[in-house]
C-alpha cells in the first residue's frame, strides 16, 4: 500500500512527466525541472522581518557594489543579498551555500527576473573563484555571533580572495555582555535554586562544576528581557578587514554600574554590526523590531540597587565553542 506522506510528491512526479510530452510547453517544462523539492528546506523568516537589519544591508549594498565589480554572497540562504547587489550592475556576483537553500534562492531569482547571478554549491572554505572579490557580502552570525563560524570562515575568505582594499559587509562588531533581569514567566533558575514543595535540591549545588556546560546557558527571546540593568558598553570590538588571528581577547574583566536596580539573571550576549560609521544594526533585546534569539550566559540569580557596581569576569578560550566559556561576580 502506497504510504499516504508520498502521494504528493507522487502526483507531482506525473504532472511533470505528462506535461514533458505536451508540444510547445518548453518553458514550463524549464520550470518544472528546476523546481525545488517539495521539502525544500524553511527559509529563515527572522532576518527578514527586521526591517532595520534589511535596510542596513540594502543602503550598505547601494552605497560600496558598484558596477564592474566581482562580488560574493557568501551563505546565500534565501538570496536576499545576492539579489539586492544584482541590481548594481557588478561584472560577476556569486551566491554561495553548501545547503540545500541555494535552491530555493535560485528559485526566487529566477521568479524575480535575475539571470545574472552565478549560483554555486560549495562550503564557501572551498569556493575558488578565477579571479579577486571586490566585496564580500555575508551574514555568518549565529545566535550567539561566533557559533556560524564568522571568524575563521572570513578571515580565510577575506585572505584567499578579497583584493587589497576590497570590503566586506559588514565587518566591524561591538559584542556587548549586558547582565539582564528577565520577566518572571520567561525565568528558568538553576534547580538548587528552586523552592518546590518537601524535597529540596540544594544540595546539588555543590555539583555545579559537574554538570555540562549547556546547562549554564539558554536562548531567550528579546521579549524575554524586562530590563538591562547598566547602560550598554561593548566588551571588545572587532574588524573583519583587519583582524588577525588570535588577536581576540580570552578572558574580560568588566564594570557596569547600575542605572536600573533589579535582578540578575544572567548576561545576555548581543552585537551591533557594522557597515561604516553611519550603516548599521543590532540585536540589542530592547529594540522593538529585534527578534532573533539572544544567548543568555545564566547565573544564579543577584539584586543589585542603583549606582552598585557591578563586577564580573569572563573566560572565552574559544569564541566559537560556548561551552568553552566561563563566567562570574567578582
Amino acid at each position: 500500500m502506497a504510504n499516504l506522506r508520498d502521494l504528493p510528491r507522487q502526483a507531482w512526479g506525473d504532472l511533470q512527466s505528462r506535461l514533458r510530452h505536451l508540444p510547445l510547453m518548453g518553458t514550463l517544462r524549464n520550470m518544472l525541472v528546476e523546481a525545488p523539492e517539495l521539502s525544500s528546506p524553511a527559509p529563515r523568516d527572522s532576518g527578514l522581518v527586521d526591517a532595520e537589519r534589511v535596510e542596513a544591508y540594502q543602503r550598505a549594498i547601494e552605497r560600496y557594489v558598484k558596477p564592474g565589480q566581482v562580488v560574493v554572497d557568501v551563505g546565500t540562504g534565501t538570496g536576499l543579498r545576492a539579489l539586492l547587489a544584482s541590481r548594481r550592475g557588478p561584472r560577476k556576483l556569486y551566491a554561495v551555500d553548501a545547503s540545500r537553500n541555494l535552491d530555493t534562492a535560485r528559485w526566487v531569482a529566477r521568479r524575480n527576473g535575475f539571470a545574472d547571478i552565478d549560483f554555486v554549491r560549495a562550503d564557501s572554505s572551498r569556493f575558488r573563484p578565477p579571479e579577486r572579490v571586490d566585496v564580500l557580502l555575508h551574514e555568518q552570525l549565529g545566535d550567539a555571533l561566533f557559533d556560524a563560524g564568522l571568524i575563521p570562515r572570513l578571515l580565510g575568505l577575506r585572505d584567499r580572495l578579497l583584493v587589497h582594499g576590497g570590503r566586506i559587509l559588514p565587518n566591524r562588531f561591538e559584542v556587548f555582555f549586558e547582565p539582564v533581569q528577565l520577566r518572571e514567566e520567561a525565568r528558568l533558575p538553576f534547580i538548587w535554586n528552586q523552592r518546590l514543595p518537601d524535597v529540596d535540591f540544594s544540595c546539588l549545588q555543590v555539583l555545579r562544576d559537574t554538570l555540562s556546560p549547556a546547562y549554564f546557558t539558554r536562548f531567550v527571546r528579546p521579549q524575554d528581557v524586562e530590563r538591562l540593568l547598566c547602560h550598554p558598553e561593548p566588551a571588545f570590538a572587532l574588524d573583519l578587514e583587519t583582524l588577525r588571528a588570535g588577536a581576540l581577547p580570552q578572558r574580560l574583566r568588566l564594570e557596569r554600574p547600575v542605572v536600573h536596580e533589579g535582578r540578575v539573571d544572567g548576561l545576555c550576549l548581543f552585537y551591533r554590526a557594522r557597515f561604516d560609521s553611519e550603516l548599521s544594526f543590532d540585536t540589542f533585546p530592547e529594540r522593538r523590531q529585534a527578534c532573533t534569539p539572544v544567548l543568555l550566559l545564566r547565573t544564579d540569580p543577584r539584586d543589585f540597587a542603583r549606582y552598585e557596581t557591578i563586577h564580573l569576569e569572563l573566560s572565552l578560550p574559544e569564541l566559537s565553542d560556548v561551552t568553552t566559556w566561563r563566567w562570574s561576580f567578582l
